[in-house]
C-alpha cells in the first residue's frame, strides 16, 4: 500500500468514527455531571439533615434549661408561700410535668454525656419537691411551738438544698454549650 491510499483509509476511518467518538465523549461527559449533581445534592441533604438535628438538639437544651429553671424557680415560690402558710401554687405541678416531658424528649437525642448532667438536675429537682411536700401538708395547720420549730429545720434545709442545687443547672448548661461547640471549657 502506498502513503496515498493509507492516508485515504485514514481519513475515511476518521470520518466515519468522529460521529461515534463525539458521542461517546459526549455521553461520559453527561454521565460525568450527573454523577457531580448527584454528589451535590446528596451533600446538600447531608448538611440539612445535620442542621435540622442541631436545631432539634438546641431546642431541645433550651427547653431542658428553660424548664429546670422554671421548675425550681416555681419550687422556692412555693417554700416563702408555705412560710407565710400559702398553699403552693398549682403552677408548680405544671412546670414539673412539663420538665419531665422534655427530659423523656431529651433521653432520645441528648448525647450520654449530657444527659448525665441533665439526670443529675432531675433527680436534684425530684430530691427538692420530696423535701417540700411534707412542708406543703403542713401549711395552713395548727402547729405547737416544738413543731414549728421542725418545720423551720425542715424548711431551712429546702431552702438549702435548692440554692445549692443551680450548680447542678450550671454545670447541665455547660455540657449542652460544650456539646453545641459554644463552649470549650469541661465543666
Amino acid at each position: 500500500m502506498n502513503t496515498g491510499t493509507v492516508a485515504l483509509l485514514v481519513g475515511v476511518a476518521g470520518t466515519l468514527l468522529a460521529p461515534v467518538t463525539t458521542a461517546w465523549v459526549s455521553s461520559r461527559s453527561r454521565r460525568q455531571e450527573f454523577e457531580l449533581q448527584q454528589r451535590s445534592e446528596l451533600t446538600k441533604r447531608h448538611m440539612d439533615d445535620e442542621q435540622a438535628n442541631l436545631e432539634r438538639l438546641r431546642d431541645t437544651y433550651v427547653a431542658l434549661n428553660s424548664g429546670a429553671r422554671r421548675y425550681r424557680f416555681r419550687m422556692m415560690e412555693d417554700l416563702y408561700a408555705i412560710r407565710s402558710g400559702t398553699a403552693p401554687d398549682p403552677a408548680t405541678e405544671v412546670a414539673r410535668v412539663e420538665f419531665q416531658d422534655t427530659y423523656a424528649k431529651a433521653q432520645m437525642l441528648v448525647p450520654d454525656d449530657v444527659l448525665r448532667r441533665c439526670q443529675a438536675v432531675r433527680v436534684a429537682l425530684a430530691d427538692a419537691r420530696k423535701l417540700l411536700i411534707p412542708l406543703a401538708g403542713d401549711a395552713g395547720d395548727a402547729r405547737d411551738a416544738r413543731d414549728a420549730g421542725d418545720d423551720q429545720q425542715k424548711w431551712q434545709e429546702a431552702h438549702t438544698f435548692l440554692m445549692e442545687m443551680w450548680e447542678a443547672i450550671l454545670a447541665m448548661q455547660r455540657a449542652m454549650r460544650q456539646d453545641l461547640g459554644i463552649s470549650t471549657t469541661e465543666s
